[in-house]
């Protein structure tokens, strides 16, 4: 098992995951991968993507042009290149005080991976580092 592998995980039910960490196990941390958001989850919200949020002028300047009461996350894309069928993200938010993000955020055990289904290219592997970085 290496970082940046994505696998099917059975969580509560079979879900991908991509992993943040390689090695033995015999857990690892990882990321679910979820459907990017809708237009109705994202009121409220400003998204970018992860080459917005490792681009660091632009990241800037839409954290600028936010509203001061906006909560500000981060989507990193991930589709066929990454082995999946269906386009997914993973999302995180900025800190932001007095707010608590869930951020999908999970540790699997070796027998929950059922399937390898890819590898995060290392452009990929940047924009999720940057995107978990920020988001602390």
């Amino acid at each position: 098992m290496e970082r940046g592998e994505v696998w099917w995980a059975q969580i509560d039910e079979e879900r991908p995951v991509v992993l943040l960490q390689g090695g033995a196990g015999p857990e690892y941390r990882a990321m679910q991968i979820v459907e990017p958001a809708t237009p109705a989850q994202k009121l409220g919200f400003v998204l970018m993507s992860g080459e917005q949020a490792v681009d660091v002028d632009e990241r800037r300047r839409i954290v600028e042009e936010a509203r001061p009461d906006a909560i500000i996350g981060i989507e990193v894309f991930f589709g066929t290149e990454e082995g999946l069928a269906e386009s997914g993200v993973v999302r995180v938010a900025l800190p932001k005080d007095g707010r608590v993000f869930c951020t999908w955020s999970t540790a699997v055990s070796e027998e929950s991976l059922i399937k390898r289904i890819g590898t995060l290219s290392l452009a990929k592997q940047h924009e999720l580092d940057v995107a978990l970085a920020l988001a602390g």
